[in-house]
């Protein structure tokens, strides 16, 4: 074989892989429904790994921001969803349908707490489900969201990992890490009359990626509609790795702390 023939074989087996990523590229990922988040994810969140979630200040037990936003963004996809829970804990189905998600769609699972990492495993190593979502009143270790990593790369199963607890986490073997929180809108005025604010903004703040740069936007400022998921002009870019203070002790790379 001449040096010619190598190099158009090899051109034509790159251009074979591309003509397959473009057909599947669609697969790759969920769309959250904004598009500047999708933009700024390369597609949006990809499938087939770990996403973490948190929610802030009050709402860092209840989750209810994140799970809405969760649930928005499984509504869009197709398929079955696993959720997964602590025992005694009741998810609230009617939230999840005013997000869109069908109860249709969604299977629940309660276990033991002890036994919550290895049930959300053994569900991801499923092939014909869409997304497994797991409340979590305890933080994981790093061998357990590797174990978690390793199963949904192996299956193509999404996990989202719901942080319902106050506790310090620990670095993770995660594709992304997210806090939710709210972010309320100013007053709007007419004349010298001042409205009440709109309650349901809620900022968006990428805090790690792999790869990738941490993010925040601020959603639904405009005063329409929440369920659109309207999105303003970014509050910041980076903003978390430009504002670290770089000496502070006791805090890991990739840890949070309440």
């Amino acid at each position: 074989m001449t040096d010619r023939q190598g190099m158009a074989m090899l051109r034509d087996t790159v251009a074979r892989i591309e003509r397959r990523y473009q057909k599947n590229a669609a697969v790759l990922y969920l769309e959250t429904g904004l598009p500047p988040v999708d933009e700024a994810l390369k597609g949006g969140l990809r499938r087939g790994v770990v996403h973490e979630f948190l929610g802030e200040g009050h709402d860092r037990q209840l989750c209810a921001r994140p799970t809405r936003f969760i649930a928005h963004i499984l509504a869009q996809a197709a398929g079955p969803v696993v959720w997964v829970m602590p025992q005694g804990e009741g998810l609230a189905l009617a939230g999840l349908r005013r997000a869109g998600l069908s109860a249709e769609r969604l299977l629940c699972i309660e276990a033991d707490p002890s036994r919550l990492a290895g049930t959300v495993e053994d569900v991801l190593h499923s092939k014909h489900v869409t997304a497994v979502v797991a409340d979590l009143t305890e933080p994981l270790s790093l061998t357990a969201s590797r174990r978690l990593t390793l199963a949904a790369e192996a299956s193509g199963v999404t996990c989202f990992l719901l942080h319902r607890h106050e506790h310090f986490i620990p670095p993770s073997a995660c594709w992304t890490r997210w806090r939710i929180g709210a972010a309320p809108s100013d007053p709007v005025r007419i004349g010298k009359r001042a409205l009440l604010s709109y309650p349901e903004p809620f900022s968006l703040t990428l805090m790690r990626c792999r790869g990738g740069e941490a993010l925040s936007w601020k959603i639904g400022t405009d005063h329409v509609s929440s369920s659109s998921f309207p999105l303003a002009a970014a509050m910041a870019y980076n903003a978390l790795a430009k504002e670290a203070p770089a000496g502070r002790p006791g805090l890991t790379v990739g840890a949070v702390r309440a």
